[in-house]
């Protein structure tokens, strides 16, 4: 019992590291791309303004990705009472 814990707990010293770094490896081809579509905007005639807002919405992704909202979806799919911890959903903008 004692050695599949521990077995158990040192899969996880292995696996986490990599979950983490596949995680930012997709947080960083976001960035790349919300930084060549806003500069792509702006070298077209779109004003830094517009490109901005644009660019917040193509970044949905991004706002998906997030720590605190896996952590939330974590937390409400895990708890015995769902339905008292559901996200609210995203503002339609």
């Amino acid at each position: 019992m004692v050695l599949s814990l521990f077995l158990s707990s040192l899969r996880l010293m292995f696996v986490l590291p990599k979950i983490l770094w596949q995680f930012a490896g997709m947080k960083r081809a976001i960035n790349k791309g919300k930084r060549k579509f806003r500069k792509s905007l702006i070298k077209n005639g779109i004003p830094k303004e517009l490109a901005e807002e644009l660019v917040k919405d193509y970044a949905v992704v991004d706002e998906l990705l997030n720590i605190k909202g896996l952590l939330r979806i974590a937390k409400t799919t895990t708890s015995w009472h769902t339905e008292h911890n559901m996200p609210k959903p995203p503002k339609a903008r």
